[in-house]
């Protein structure tokens, strides 16, 4: 009990400094500019977000529409070939799937990913040609035979892959 009564008798002599308003209003005050700044941020990252997903959709649009207006331009040509053609990107799908699913290094490949991507560059090149000068049998006949090349390009792959995981498969058994 005697420190309570020293503390209450001697209060004002105890309390002498004061506190530094100046000092503690500039902390608080940059506290609210940290506020604004952080703010800020989150806005710009916001509106990055929504213009990076405008942009995505954007052109998976455009993809989509220029796949669906090469389906067309063949159905109003020819039926026939538009359903060879439907038939023939089936089977390409397919062994990408098939591809992508085995997981193998691409660098260990002969044939390389670029063939493919030649033979897509002309493929949307004749579709241009198609466009432009209208139903040439010539230009139809080496779309279908591009889809046919690119079938191949992408069986000799898989095969390359089959007989590479034979290969270690054997040496692996002789290793035992």
């Amino acid at each position: 009990m005697k420190i309570e009564e020293y503390i209450r008798k001697n209060r004002e002599n105890l309390d002498t400094e004061r506190a530094d308003e100046d000092y503690l209003w500039t902390g608080i005050s940059q506290s609210f500019v940290k506020a604004r700044r952080s703010k800020r941020m989150i806005v710009l990252k916001i509106a990055a977000s929504v213009l990076l997903f405008i942009g995505l959709s954007y052109t998976v649009f455009e993809l989509y529409t220029i796949r669906n207006n090469q389906v067309l331009i063949l159905k109003n040509i020819d039926p026939i070939l538009a359903q060879q053609e439907v038939q023939y990107q089936k089977q390409i799908n397919s062994y990408f799937n098939v591809l992508i699913k085995t997981n193998f290094d691409k660098t260990q490949l002969v044939t390389s990913y670029s063939e493919l991507d030649e033979i897509d560059d002309m493929i949307q090149h004749y579709y241009d040609d198609l466009k432009k000068h209208g139903p040439n049998p010539k230009i139809l006949n080496s779309l279908m035979d591009l889809y046919q090349k690119k079938i191949l390009v992408l069986d000799r792959m898989l095969n390359e892959i089959e007989k590479n995981k034979n290969y270690e498969n054997n040496i692996s058994k002789i290793k035992i």
